[in-house]
C-alpha cells in the first residue's frame, strides 16, 4: 500500500514496469523494490535451493533483492530506480551485451576521502571542507543521508516546515555539506582498499582509484536479526529496511504488520507506519519494561537528552495496546510469504515481520586494512575499531568514526565527524579550532546511548540458543545443525567451518552469520576471530574491471614469514610414533592417509590448523598438460622439469578418484576435460610444441579449431580460434578434498595435532627427536610436507632445498547457470578458469599477490585482480554480467616446476614430499612416499624429482 500523510504529495511521474510479465504501477524516483512493496510483492528471487526470497535489508547489504533489469541480471531491487517500461524478472537470466573492455581506472587524488554520507561522514566533510581541504564523500546509497538521516524520496514532495525535525536536520546538514564545496558521488561502491592512499571503487559504473591523504571510513552499521526458522521467508525484513520503504518512499507491504527486536528503532518504525494508515497488528520487545529500579537510567538519559527521552517515553505510551515486553521471536512461520510469528507463549497471524536485534559496525575496509579492531559481545556479536580520541585508527592515516567504529548513535556520529576533522586538518597543515563544542556533544551524546542501552537491555543472544533447523548462514542456506556437525568434527575455527560448509561464502561476505559462526566456534571471539578480511567488501561488477595488465614470466617469491594463528596451544605429553609428518595441507595429509593405509603408525603436525594457507586457498583444478607458463616454443625438452611431471598428473587423478570412493565423500571430482585457448597464428604455433612435448610424455592431446571448440564450448569467446584439447584434465573441490582425506586417514589410525610449531629437529640415534611448541616427538621418519614452509623445516635437520613462497591469488564470481563444462586456460596467458558445482566460476591461473606481514595474510593486489578477470572474460565473455563476490590470495611453493620428493641422502628418515602443484599431484606424491618408506618399490619412477638434482 502507499502511506498516507497529510502534507506529502506524489512528484514523481507516473511509470508502469513489468515484473515477471505482471504490469506494475511505480513514481519516477523510487525504487524497484517499493515499487513492488506498494503492490504488496514481497518475494523477489529464488534462492539456489528453489526457496522464496525477498527484500531483507533494504540498503544493499544482504542481496536477497537481486532481479534482472532489461537484460542485467543480479540488481539490487533497494538500490535500483524504476524506469517507464522497464522489464524486471526474478530469474538471473542475462541478455547479450557488448564486450568492449572497460576503462582503465580512473584516478582521483584528494585531500580526504570520506567513506559513508551518513551523520559522520557529512559532518566530517563539511568541516574539512570549510577548512580549506580538498574533501570527497563516497556512498553507495542513492542519495545522501544514511539510514539515519535517509531524505525524502523524488517520488515525493513535501514542504520543508511539514517535514518532522530528523529529516530538517539531515536535509540542512546535506546541504551544508554541498556549500561548503564538498563532491559527494552516490551511487558508488567502494569495494576495496588495498592501502590508505589506494581505495577502489565503482562510481557511476567505471572502475576508479581515489589516492587521498588522508581516509575517513564512516560506513555505517546494518542490523541484525535473530536466525530464527523461517527468518528467510519473503515478507520479513529488518526493521530498517521497513522503515526506509515506510519513511522514505511512503509504501509498505502486506496487511498485518508485526515489529520485533530491541531498542527504539522498533517503536519509531510502528509510530510512523500507524501514522501512514498501515495494520501494525503487534510489537514484540525483547527487553524488559523498564521500571522503578531503571530510575539511574532515566535522569542519565534525561540529563543528556531530555528532549529524547520524553519522545521516547511518548511512544511507549502511544504503542502500549501493541506492545510486549519481553518477548523475542523464536519461530516464523509461512509459505510464499511469512504468515505467522510466533514469540514465546504469542501466536500472531502476520504477513510482514520486521525484524531488528542490535546492530553491527561496517568494520569491513577498517579490518582490511589492518586496523586494530575488538569483538563487542552486544546483540550478536560486533567487530568495533578501535580508535584515538580523535577517531585515529592504529594505522595513522586511516579515521574510523560513527556507527561503521562503534554504534552510537545519530547525535555520537555527528560529533566524531568534526572531531576526526579538526585532527584531520591539523594533519594536513590547517589551521582549526579545537573541537571542543563537538567533544562535549560526544560525550553527553555517549552518556544517552549508555543509558539507553541499559534500559532496553535484553538477554544475551546465545549461539548455543539458535534453533538446530534455522539457516544461520542466509546466502549459502546452511543450518545451525549442520555447523555445530562440523566443529564436533573438528571444523572448529570460522576459516574451517567456512572450507566445511561454504558458511560465509555468499553474497553478503558473512556479514549476517560471521559473528555467530565465530561464537559458535569459540564462544567469545577475539579481534582475529571473525572470518579474514579480504576484498570486495561488496561484490563488485566484473563488467568494470575487465582492465588488460601486464603478463610476467615469474613470480616475485621470498621466504614465507609464519603466519599461523594456532588455536590449540596447551602442552601435551611427549609422544612416539613411527612417522611423523610435517605440514597439515593436502600434500601432508595425504601421505597420513597413505601411511595409514600401509598400516604405519602416523601423526601429522601442523603449527596452525589443517588446510589453511596453499590448500585452502586452492582453486581445485586438476592439471594434465602444461600450464602457459610452463612451456617455451624452442626450449629443449631435456630442461623443462615442468615436462618431468606430467606423468603423474593422470596417475594422481586416478588416485583422487580412488579416494573419492574410499571416503563416501563427494568431492566434486570432474573430469571434463581441458583446454588452452589460442587466438592468433602465433598461439597455434605454440600448442602445436606443446602438445607435440606432452604426447611424447603420454599426455593425450590434440588441437581442434573453432567450430569444434564451440560445440564443445558455447560460452567461449570469439576471440579464439584454436585450442589445445586435453581430455584428462579435470576439476575437484578443495574445500571437500583435504577434509575428507583427513577424515579418512583418522579412521585408520593416523594422529593429527594442531597449533604444534616445530621448532628443533635433531637425531635421537637411529631416530629423530622434534621439539614443537605443544611439546617433544619422537619418531623414526620424518616427512617434510611444510609447502611453502618446506624450506625452513628442511633446515632445522640441516638440509638445504630450494624453496621459496610466491601468493597468488584467486577470484569467485556470484553463481549463474551451467554456462561452461571444461577447464579453461589460455596460450601465453595466465589463466585457469572452471565453474564449479555450486554454478559459481573459480578464476585462478598464478596472478600473483601481496602479503600482509602484521596481519599475517596474504593479499590481493588490484592489478592482479583486472588482469585476471580481462583475460578470463576475454575467454568467457559471460563473466562480464557478474560479480565477483570473494577474491583472496594463499600461499604458493615456488622450485623449478617440479616436486622435491624421496629420503635425503645421507640423511637416513628424513623424506621431502613438497610440489608446486601440490592440489593435482599430492595423492600420487603421497602415494609414491608411503611406498618408499613401507620400503617397496615405487609405482613410479622418483628420481627425477630427487633433492640431487640441485647438487
Amino acid at each position: 500500500m502507499r502511506l498516507k500523510h497529510p502534507n506529502m504529495r506524489p512528484a514523481g511521474a507516473p511509470v508502469r514496469l513489468r515484473f515477471d510479465g505482471a504490469e506494475i504501477e511505480a513514481l519516477t524516483g523510487e525504487t524497484i523494490a517499493a515499487a513492488l512493496a506498494a503492490a504488496d510483492i514481497v518475494s523477489v528471487r529464488q534462492a539456489r535451493s528453489g526457496a522464496s526470497r525477498g527484500p531483507f535489508c533494504g540498503m544493499g547489504a544482504c542481496f536477497d533483492c537481486l532481479v534482472t533489469v532489461d537484460g542485467r541480471p543480479n540488481q539490487r531491487a533497494c538500490l535500483t530506480r524504476v524506469a517507464d517500461g522497464m522489464e524486471v524478472l526474478s530469474e538471473p537470466i542475462a541478455s547479450p551485451a557488448a564486450n568492449a573492455p572497460a576503462p582503465a581506472a580512473e584516478e582521483i587524488a584528494c585531500d580526504v576521502l570520506v567513506v559513508g554520507a551518513g551523520p559522520a561522514g557529512l559532518s566530517a566533510a563539511r568541516d574539512l571542507a570549510r577548512a580549506g581541504a580538498n574533501v570527497i564523500v563516497a556512498d553507495e546509497r542513492l542519495h545522501a543521508g544514511g539510514q539515519f538521516f535517509k531524505p525524502l524520496a523524488p517520488s515525493l514532495a513535501a514542504e520543508r516546515q511539514h517535514l518532522d525535525r530528523q529529516f530538517r536536520d539531515g536535509a540542512a546538514l546535506h546541504e551544508a555539506t554541498l556549500q561548503a564545496g564538498v563532491r559527494i558521488l552516490s551511487e558508488t561502491t567502494v569495494w576495496a582498499a588495498f592501502s590508505a592512499i589506494e581505495v577502489a571503487a565503482i562510481v557511476a559504473g567505471r572502475s576508479t582509484l581515489f589516492r587521498p591523504r588522508r581516509l575517513v571510513l564512516a560506513t555505517g552499521a546494518y542490523e541484525q536479526s535473530l536466525p530464527v526458522p523461517g527468518w528467510t521467508l519473503p515478507g520479513v525484513m529488518t526493521v530498517g529496511a521497513l522503515q526506509t520503504l515506510a519513511r522514505s518512499y511512503r509504501v509498505a507491504p502486506g496487511e498485518r504488520i508485526v515489529i520485533a527486536g530491541n531498542g527504539p528503532l522498533c517503536l519509531q518504525t510502528a509510530a510512523e507506519l500507524l501514522d501512514g494508515g498501515a495494520n501494525v497488528v503487534a510489537v514484540l520487545e525483547s527487553a524488559s519494561r523498564p521500571g522503578a529500579g531503571n530510575l539511574p537510567e532515566f535522569l542519565q538519559a534525561g540529563w543528556a537528552a531530555p528532549t529524547l527521552l520524553a519522545s521516547g517515553l511518548a511512544l511507549v505510551s502511544r504503542l502500549k495496546p501493541l506492545l510486549h515486553w519481553r518477548r523475542r521471536v523464536t519461530r516464523l512461520l509461512g509459505d510464499d510469504r511469512v504468515r505467522r510469528v510466533e514469540a514465546a507463549d504469542l501466536s500472531i497471524d502476520a504477513d510482514v515481520v520486521a525484524l531488528g536485534y542490535g546492530f553491527s559496525s561496517s568494520s569491513e575496509l577498517a579490518r582490511s586494512l589492518g586496523c586494530r579492531h575488538d569483538f563487542v559481545l552486544r546483540g550478536s556479536g560486533s567487530m568495533e575499531t578501535v580508535t584515538d580520541a580523535d577517531g585515529r585508527t592504529s594505522v595513522p592515516e586511516v579515521f574510523a568514526i560513527g556507527d561503521g567504529a562503534r554504534f552510537g548513535g545519530a547525535q555520537a556520529a555527528m560529533a566524531a565527524g568534526s572531531i576526526a576533522a579538526a585532527a584531520i586538518a591539523r594533519d594536513l597543515g590547517l589551521a582549526v579550532p579545537e573541537p571542543r563544542s563537538a567533544r562535549r556533544s560526544l560525550a553527553r551524546a555517549q552518556r544517552f546511548q549508555k543509558a539507553l542501552w541499559r534500559l532496553f537491555e535484553a538477554a544475551p543472544q546465545q549461539a548455543a540458543a539458535i534453533d538446530s533447523a534455522a539457516l544461520v548462514c542466509r546466502c549459502e542456506e546452511v543450518k545451525a545443525s549442520v555447523m555445530r556437525d562440523a566443529v564436533k568434527a573438528g571444523h572448529d575455527t570460522p576459516a574451517a567451518l567456512k572450507r566445511a560448509t561454504r558458511a560465509g561464502m555468499g553474497r553478503c561476505q558473512g556479514r549476517y552469520c560471521g559473528a555467530l559462526i565465530a561464537r559458535i566456534c569459540s564462544g567469545e571471539p577475539g579481534e582475529f576471530d571473525l572470518f579474514a578480511p579480504r576484498p570486495p567488501a561488496k561484490p563488485v561488477p566484473i563488467r568494470a574491471l575487465t582492465i588488460e595488465q601486464p603478463e610476467w614470466t615469474g613470480h616475485v617469491d621470498f621466504v614465507p614469514p609464519d603466519m599461523a594463528r594456532p588455536r590449540e596451544t596447551g602442552r601435551l605429553p611427549v609422544e612416539t610414533v613411527d612417522t611423523l609428518v610435517i605440514g597439515g595441507g593436502v600434500a601432508g595429509s595425504c601421505v597420513a592417509y597413505w601411511l595409514a593405509h600401509e598400516g604405519i603408525d602416523v601423526m601429522l603436525v601442523e603449527r596452525d590448523d589443517m588446510n589453511l594457507q596453499a590448500s585452502g586457498a586452492n582453486a581445485g583444478s586438476l592439471h594434465v598438460q602444461l600450464l602457459a607458463f610452463d612451456f617455451v616454443a624452442g626450449a629443449p625438452p631435456a630442461g623443462n622439469r615442468a615436462a618431468d611431471t606430467l606423468p603423474l598428473g593422470p596417475a594422481s587423478i586416478a588416485l583422487w578418484q580412488e579416494i573419492q570412493r574410499d571416503t563416501g565423500e563427494d568431492l566434486e571430482i570432474k573430469v571434463t576435460g581441458g583446454l588452452m585457448l589460442g587466438e592468433s597464428e602465433r598461439d597455434i604455433a605454440f600448442l602445436e610444441g606443446k602438445i607435440a612435448l606432452e604426447k611424447s610424455r603420454g599426455i593425450e592431446a590434440e588441437l581442434i579449431g573453432s567450430n569444434e571448440l564451440r560445440r564443445m564450448e558455447p560460452s567461449i569467446g570469439e576471440k579464439a580460434i584454436a585450442a589445445e584439447w586435453c581430455p584428462g584434465e579435470g576439476k575437484i573441490n578443495p574445500l571437500r578434498g583435504t577434509y575428507a582425506v583427513i577424515a579418512r586417514a583418522k579412521e585408520l589410525g593416523a594422529r593429527f595435532r594442531r597449533g604444534s610449531d616445530v621448532q628443533a629437529i635433531a637425531r635421537d640415534g637411529a631416530g629423530w627427536k622434534v621439539t614443537t611448541s605443544r611439546g617433544e616427538i619422537r619418531c623414526g621418519r620424518i616427512v617434510n610436507a611444510a609447502g611453502p614452509w618446506a624450506a625452513q623445516i628442511a633446515a632445522l635437520a640441516g638440509v638445504t632445498i630450494p624453496v621459496r613462497a610466491a601468493p597468488l591469488q584467486m577470484i569467485v564470481t556470484e553463481p549463474t547457470a551451467p554456462t561452461l563444462t571444461r577447464l579453461v586456460a589460455y596460450a601465453g596467458r595466465h589463466l585457469t578458469l572452471k565453474q564449479m558445482a555450486s554454478g559459481a566460476f573459480m578464476i585462478g591461473g598464478g596472478w600473483t599477490a601481496g602479503l600482509d606481514e602484521k596481519q599475517k595474510l596474504s593479499r590481493a593486489l588490484r592489478a592482479s585482480v583486472e588482469g585476471n578477470l580481462w583475460i578470463a572474460s576475454r575467454a568467457v565473455p559471460a563473466l562480464r554480467d557478474l560479480h565477483a563476490i570473494r577474491i583472496w590470495a594463499g600461499m604458493n611453493v615456488n622450485i623449478d616446476r617440479a616436486p622435491i620428493l624421496g629420503e635425503v641422502p645421507g640423511l637416513p628418515g628424513f623424506y621431502n614430499c613438497v610440489s608446486s602443484n601440490g592440489y593435482t599431484l599430492a595423492p600420487v606424491l603421497a602415494r609414491l612416499t608411503a611406498e618408499m618408506i613401507a620400503g617397496r618399490s615405487t609405482s613410479l619412477p622418483v628420481e627425477p624429482y630427487s633433492i640431487r638434482r640441485f647438487g
